[in-house]
């Protein structure tokens, strides 16, 4: 096993210490551990740590407290070079400049950034000057008898296509991968474009022709120019090239006809001259031993310790049922539920272990940076783990561990079904601590076990609930349930001791993800056209219908009447028996439209009539 350890004679002297002192923490632990987890909580979520961005220095100031406590609880360091810190680097930031630009040849209107065009943040910064192909959707799918590039050459020239896919494929599934951005951006650079343009479908009852919201953060380059343009800057290029006008080419394109084109004597050039910052940033591990044969195997114990730092806001916001877009200046995101609740669980659960008079297998703690952006920490631990993958037997992750409802005794444990007998582990050690575990869907691995599953590694991801705080400023320390948590580092706690004591390790087990995980090429983008603001309930708890976890302020659902606690049983004439039936529900419906939802409340069944609004 890779790991970095202390002199021999200081460990043995540690590790005889070690009991004694865990004797003293565990007599007071059904007391202090929940004070423990918000004491940690509260300096990990302060002001002071500004929201623990990547890059700031907030973030530093909790992997400096994160390295701390490991070391008081005697962990040895995991990290390189004998330190508790893995760096690697991100990219942090790409920002619009005003030397971007998008110019047509012969075009009279002074065409600007933000109204006319706007960089995609995948933007390649490569300069381009030439002709102009209308390639449709950019789709090449042959089990649809769809091809966009049929008989048109791209080589140096800017392909012009709309967003998404044709309507006539919208049904009750999510959009297919085609409807990706970056498909779009693939097929037209494999056949040799110089550059992307991309302009939206004819806007769909109270929707406007609005171009994408430039978002800088941790954005990377596609290796191609990319640019969001306005209708009427595409009917611009369209009107010159003489090949139809913007609907009719949709309507051609979406009743199954063929429309790609070369515009004759059209000519763009342009420039995204987007700006990227670079910074290193670190996991931090500790590592604890076990002892005897089965030592060399570890079961990795992990959580995110970053999050949103300062920006603005990102959740939608309502007025009256609509949405609407509002001037706000950055706020600190402290994220004390996602995700300083899951690294402090992994804190104290690395005081607990430390306390234990037996460990079979060795236990690894680690403190993941980058998880907000792209799980980039725990993609980077798998590539570089301290505990070799094929002798880590199984990885427990938390992430929003903290907001239990207080009449709750209901943990969300996604991924029980990865390794033989983590069932069995999990439901023995629920029993004891007097919580139920909700039976799950697979979501897909949205979090850090992702990686390790996809490394055939046995994963669970420990979750007490969304709420209407996530991402947002509100998510602060002072909404932490940590009696809740607690019980949860307890379950957790158990769980681990359980499979780093086992006979037998977990043998993995594939499972089909219900959605790919972030990163995952397959994985569709869902791209809804309406919602009704509301948080949906994961969790299969054997009831009719689909939990409503909480309801947006003047968003659609609570003008209409929904209340938190409501389960949806039916949206117009479509049964809802879980969260996938809830989002497919709608997917054919548009902007302004009324839909009937019955809701179950109490002993009640209550239809209430909601006006569905734009996406975005």
């Amino acid at each position: 096993m890779v790991i970095h350890s202390r002199s021999k004679v200081l460990l043995s002297m540690a590790r005889l210490a070690l009991p004694l002192l865990g004797m003293v923490a565990a007599a007071g632990c059904a007391t202090s551990l929940d004070r423990r987890f918000q004491s940690h909580i509260d300096y990990l979520a302060s002001d002071r740590l500004g929201g623990r961005g990547v890059g700031t220095p907030g973030i530093e100031l909790a992997a400096e407290y994160i390295a701390k406590r490991f070391e008081q609880t005697g962990l040895e360091p995991g990290g390189d070079d004998g330190t508790y810190f893995q760096t690697f680097s991100m990219s942090l930031h790409r920002s619009l400049t005003d030397q971007a630009n998008l110019a047509l040849a012969g075009d009279e209107s002074e065409r600007r950034i933000g109204r006319d065009f706007t960089p995609f943040n995948f933007s390649s910064n490569d300069k381009f000057d030439g002709g102009v192909v209308f390639c449709g959707y950019a789709i090449e799918a042959p089990d649809r008898n769809h091809d966009d590039f049929k008989g048109v050459d791209l080589t140096g020239k800017a392909a012009l296509v709309f967003r998404a896919e044709p309507s006539r494929w919208s049904g009750t599934d999510d959009p297919s991968p085609h409807a990706l951005l970056r498909s779009k951006v693939y097929n037209v650079k494999d056949r040799g474009a110089s550059a992307l343009l991309i302009v939206n479908q004819r806007p769909a009852g109270d929707e406007t022709d609005a171009l994408m919201e430039f978002d800088g953060d941790h954005a990377d380059a596609y290796g191609l120019p990319a640019f969001h343009v306005s209708r009427d800057f595409a009917s611009a290029m369209l009107k010159s090239g003489g090949i139809g006008s913007i609907d009719e080419l949709q309507n051609r394109l979406d009743a199954g006809n063929f429309a790609s084109a070369e515009l004759p004597h059209v000519r763009v050039s342009g420039s995204a001259a987007l700006e990227q910052r670079s910074a290193p940033t670190r996991n931090v591990i500790g590592v604890l031993r076990g002892h005897g044969p089965l030592a060399d195997e570890c079961v990795v114990i992990g959580a995110h310790y970053d999050h949103l730092g300062l920006r603005k806001p990102m959740m939608r916001k309502f007025k009256g049922g609509k949405l609407v877009r509002e001037a706000t200046q950055p706020q600190i995101h402290n994220g004390a539920d996602d995700n300083a609740s899951g690294v402090s669980g992994v804190l104290e659960i690395a005081r607990m272990a430390a306390a234990e008079p037996t460990l079979r297998r060795t236990l690894v703690f680690v403190a993941f940076s980058g998880e907000e952006s792209g799980l980039h920490g725990s993609l980077k631990y798998v590539e570089s783990p301290t505990c070799p993958l094929d002798s880590t037997v199984a990885m427990l992750n938390m992430d929003m561990i903290g907001r239990m409802p207080p009449e709750s005794r209901r943990i969300l444990v996604f991924g029980a079904d990865t390794g033989t007998g983590l069932h069995e582990a999990l439901n023995t050690a629920a029993t004891d601590v007097g919580l139920t575990v909700a039976p799950s869907p697979d979501m897909g691995g949205r979090s850090d076990h992702a990686p390790f599953i996809r490394k055939d590694v046995p994963a669970m991801h420990f979750f007490t609930g969304h709420h209407s705080d996530y991402h947002q400023p509100g998510d602060d320390s002072d909404k932490i349930n940590a009696a809740g948590g607690a019980k949860v580092l307890t379950l957790v706690h158990d769980v681990a001791l359980s499979v780093a004591n086992a006979n037998e390790r977990p043998q993995f087990v594939a499972v089909k993800a219900a959605n790919p995980a972030p990163g995952d090429p397959a994985a569709p983008t869902p791209s809804y056209r309406v919602v009704m603001g509301l948080a949906p309930g994961y969790a299969d708890d054997g009831k009719p219908g689909m939990a409503v976890e909480g309801v947006t302020p003047e968003g659609p659902a609570e003008v209409a009447g929904m209340k938190a606690g409501d389960r949806i049983l039916r949206i117009g004439d479509k049964t809802v028996a879980n969260v996938y039936d809830y989002m497919a529900a709608t997917r054919k419906n548009n902007p302004g439209d009324t839909v009937d939802v019955v809701v179950s409340r109490g002993d009640q069944e209550i239809t209430l009539k909601v006006k569905l609004s734009a996406a975005r």
